[in-house]
């Protein structure tokens, strides 16, 4: 790879690189109709890009000695004037070990979540259909540049994921849970039992939930929404390649939350779940913090080498693609709100008629900074106390209004697991948080 860079480089190129990823990943699915592999593969490649005169060219390919690295510098076509962050010399090797690796060969995974769906049916009659999904993605990376960096990291992400949709008289509800981690095996790493419980119980609250009241309201986010609410509505906004243009941008250095709301971007956070791990981007380029919002205020966005140069300021660590084939976007990782002084019990004590989100069912977000979340576990609190479940519900408002309205956050702090999806592309993120209190927010429910 370092010799293609070099003539790279011989050929005119101001800056070159190639990155090399390798995903290996079985996929298996049991459900009331098959248990059954779905995706046993690998996928292989190499990533080449050049700097000339302003424009990059790119190519991929499955065989690097075969590329034409003439092509390479041909592709870049144009009268451009795109600069990138050059580096310090660099060389490093990172292995993420497994702390319960999985040695199961692919039927005895199917053995295992077969039982968890076969469980599931049994414990509830109102049950209809399961689906147990497991998955498993190691990935292998390499990088070297014309900045005579060479970085090498390794790692596996396992996910298992349970969703449930049950039937009571004429009410059809569904939940699911995630169990995503860098840490091997999901069956080890995590208390399943624990887990099923869970999402019995979130469909269960739904067969008996009642709507909400349309209009404004008092509401705390458990960690699981805020942390999502954190990622959707302001970490895409924070992005520096829509920050550039979009509503968070035109707000740096400007105060928008009280000084107690601090919300960062990280490569690594020590919790099982935090799977957005960068210890290097696909840039060669450190992770570090970037803190989005510190003490109420809009300090920095997330970049990568280009954004890096063009606003001198260090290179997050920000850049990422899906695989070789796909060219590097400025992407999340681990994105959280961090937590406060205050207990769930003392946020909810003032709350005369308010909401509990505790878990989020799909939602969108606009780059204007609307954004809009189902919500699939949530519950009515009434005195300072939770009174019943809520069925049917979602949130909506503005990501600049709703980090206004934060009144509280507690010392709570829990990260789950996702998937972001950007330009068609999707990579491995965290998302976490403390409870969040928030003092208006649109509820969607019934008009009385």
């Amino acid at each position: 790879m370092e010799d293609k860079v070099n003539t790279l480089l011989s050929l005119g190129a101001d800056f070159a690189d190639i990155r090399y990823m390798k995903i290996k990943t079985l996929v298996a699915d049991s459900s009331e109709i098959r248990n059954i592999i779905t995706n046993n593969g690998i996928s292989e490649g190499y990533a080449l890009r050049a700097l000339y005169k302003g424009n990059f060219g790119y190519k991929f390919t499955t065989n690097l000695e075969n590329v034409d690295l003439k092509d390479v510098i041909s592709l870049a076509i144009g009268k451009g004037e795109t600069k990138v962050y050059q580096l310090k010399e660099k060389k490093d090797r990172i292995i993420i070990k497994e702390k319960y690796p999985n040695y199961k060969k692919p039927e005895e995974i199917i053995y295992d979540i077969s039982k968890i769906k076969d469980d599931i049916f049994k414990s509830d009659k109102r049950i209809k259909s399961v689906n147990i999904r497991f998955s498993e993605n190691s990935i292998e990376k390499r990088y070297a540049s014309s900045d005579n960096r060479y970085i090498e990291v390794n790692y596996k992400i396992t996910s298992l994921s349970i969703s449930v949709v049950a039937k009571e008289n004429d009410i059809n509800a569904s939940a699911h849970i995630s169990l995503s981690t860098y840490l091997g095996y999901p069956l080890e790493v995590f208390d399943i039992n624990e887990s099923i419980e869970k999402v019995l119980n979130r469909v269960s609250k739904q067969l008996i939930g009642k709507p909400a009241k349309a209009g404004e309201a008092r509401v705390i986010l458990s960690p699981e929404v805020s942390g999502v609410f954190a990622h959707e509505a302001l970490g895409h906004l924070a992005e520096a390649d829509l920050a550039a243009s979009g509503v968070l941008g035109k707000m740096k250095g400007k105060k928008i939350a009280k000084e107690f709301v601090n919300v960062s971007d990280s490569p690594f956070l020590e919790y099982p779940t935090a799977i957005g791990i960068t210890p290097y981007d696909d840039e060669g380029v450190e992770g570090r913090e970037v803190k989005i919002i510190e003490n109420g205020v809009v300090k920095e966005f997330m970049n990568n080498r280009t954004y890096a140069f063009y606003t001198n300021e260090l290179p997050s660590g920000n850049g990422r693609s899906e695989d070789f084939r796909s060219s590097i976007l400025i992407r999340m990782r681990n994105t959280y709100f961090k937590p406060g002084k205050s207990s769930l019990e003392e946020m909810m004590e003032d709350i005369k008629e308010g909401y509990l989100m505790s878990s989020v069912l799909g939602g969108q977000t606009s780059s204007d900074g609307t954004f809009q979340f189902g919500i699939e576990e949530g519950y009515k609190i009434e005195n300072g106390e939770i009174k019943y479940p809520l069925r049917n519900v979602g949130i909506a408002g503005y990501t600049l209004d709703t980090l206004s309205q934060i009144s509280d956050i507690s010392k709570d702090f829990a990260v789950w697991p996702g998937v972001c999806g950007k330009m068609g592309q999707r990579v491995y993120v965290g998302t976490g948080g403390p409870y969040v209190k928030v003092e208006k927010i649109k509820v969607g429910g019934v008009n009385e």
